[in-house]
């Protein structure tokens, strides 16, 4: 079957890790790592005599914009573990300072009710009894006591909230991770379908951006392995399918 000279390229596609769509992604680049010796021609002239090249890694690297808990998790190396929305009652705290936010040791949910006791259990208005102005701010990670609250510094108070629900992503806890890739793709200039196989995909952290001014996007690298269980003739790496 003939090939056409001119196959230009824009690519789109469907990202799947061991069976899940990661989502939306803006980026998928396979590259070659190599080791190459050359042997210099001494006979005039200039240029080698010779050159051996060997591939010493396959890599593959998806820029990831969907940031849920399952692609962070990839991200970082991380375990995720699923939070149940729960009360939290008299935890308790110390001023350390005014000013400055003082960590409970869950999350809050701002959007609940958040009371504060002193340590004999008398309730702490929210509202400095004199003036009116805030004897504490709320935020999701704590409370913040300012100068000329009615709590004062080294205080012990107790307080209760309310944990929405969410996730508890620990880093760094699940190394050697590696699953197959399959990339679902689509040459928008011509409309027709490939498709990509990885075998071995084994990503290496990559971190996060925790503060952005533009949508986020996160490049997750990682090596394709050697697949020996594949029969002689066929890539131990990767494979591409596309329609003619």
């Amino acid at each position: 079957m003939s090939q056409p000279v001119q196959v230009s390229f824009i690519g789109s596609g469907v990202i799947y890790y061991k069976g899940r769509d990661i989502g939306n992604c803006s980026a998928a680049d396979i590259t070659y790592d190599l080791d190459k010796q050359t042997l210099p021609n001494y006979r005039g002239g200039g240029g080698n005599a010779d050159v051996y090249e060997r591939i010493s890694a396959v890599n593959l690297a998806i820029g990831i914009t969907s940031l849920n808990a399952a692609n962070l998790a990839l991200l970082n190396n991380a375990s995720v573990t699923n939070i149940t929305g729960q009360d939290v009652t008299d935890e308790e705290l110390v001023v350390s300072g005014l000013d400055r936010l003082i960590r409970v040791d869950h999350m809050i949910d701002t959007t609940q009710t958040v009371s504060l006791k002193t340590a004999l259990d008398v309730v702490i208005p929210a509202l400095h009894s004199v003036d009116g102005t805030p004897n504490y701010t709320v935020t999701a990670a704590g409370i913040i006591v300012p100068t000329g609250s009615e709590i004062t510094a080294l205080d012990e108070v107790k307080i209760t909230y309310k944990v929405p629900a969410g996730y508890l992503l620990q880093a760094l806890l699940t190394f050697g991770e590696e699953g197959d890739v399959v990339i679902d793709g689509l040459n928008d200039i011509n409309g027709k379908r490939h498709v990509i196989d990885c075998w071995r995909w084994k990503p290496s952290p990559t971190g996060l951006s925790a503060i952005t001014t533009e949508f986020a996007t996160a490049t997750v690298t990682g090596e394709l392995l050697s697949d020996e269980s594949k029969p002689m003739g066929t890539s131990k790496f990767f494979r591409i399918t596309a329609a003619s």
